[in-house]
């Protein structure tokens, strides 16, 4: 698997919560539109602190949902806010999947950072039941204003694929087809989002980015977050819905 180069601490608990609220609605309809209603079991891979989890849960209410992630600090956080939900510390890429099989497999967000994405999915599509669904949501595309924002999809993008992730992984399904949907928030959310990372990447030895070019990208995201000039930043997202 691929290097998380995002980090799993509270200030990235912090950010992955304002990544939620951005990606909720969008991720609802997607979910509401193609994932069972009350199966035997639900997976969520990458879940992180377990909002996407929670978002499973409240749309297809599965009798089981099981969250999976990789980071023992991620399963804890997710633990303590969602306690109702079972949380694991796995790889996601090893087979098989606890919980498996499964009527629904959820990722979103997940598969920018893991080698070989298209590989992945048949090995995810495997563990389903018969009849089962696997979702997938990943970046696809960025559009972004020129100047800080720009660069820092620059930037992430050279970090990301140093961690062994492909940061569009959504273009690299294009030929499983799917559908694009835009996730488009004000340019200050999304500074105050990138904000973090940043600053994690300033206290990271090896990034491939000099900290001179870093400390100017800080300079300039935080001057968006306090004012963006009515920026528009929008993720797209390539919506996939395999069956088994």
């Amino acid at each position: 698997m691929g290097r998380y180069t995002f980090g799993d601490d509270r200030s990235a608990g912090d950010r992955l919560l304002l990544v939620a609220r951005a990606y909720e609605p969008v991720s609802r309809v997607f979910l509401d539109r193609h994932a069972p209603r009350d199966g035997r079991m639900a997976l969520d891979l990458g879940c992180g602190p377990g909002f996407s989890t929670h978002l499973v849960g409240d749309v297809c209410h599965p009798r089981s949902l099981v969250g999976i992630d990789a980071s023992r600090a991620f399963v804890e956080s997710a633990r303590i806010r969602f306690p109702a939900i079972r949380f694991v510390t796995a790889d996601v890429t090893a087979d098989p999947l606890p919980g498996a099989p499964a009527d629904l497999i959820y990722a979103r967000l997940l598969l920018a950072h893991l080698t070989d994405p298209v590989a992945l999915l048949e090995g995810w599509k495997g563990a389903l039941s018969p009849g089962g669904v696997l979702l997938i949501e990943d970046l696809d595309s960025v559009v972004n204003p020129p100047g800080p924002l720009q660069e820092y999809e620059a930037v992430s993008s050279l970090i990301v694929r140093a961690g062994g992730g492909p940061m569009y992984a959504g273009a690299l399904l294009a030929g499983l087809g799917g559908e694009i949907r835009p996730v488009t928030v004000p340019g200050s959310v999304a500074a105050e989002i990138y904000l973090f990372n940043v600053r994690r990447w300033r206290q990271v030895p090896g990034v491939p980015v000099t900290d001179g070019r870093l400390k100017a990208l800080e300079a300039g995201l935080i001057e968006i977050a306090a004012h963006d000039g009515g920026t528009e930043v929008s993720w797209v997202v390539r919506q996939l819905a395999i069956t088994s």
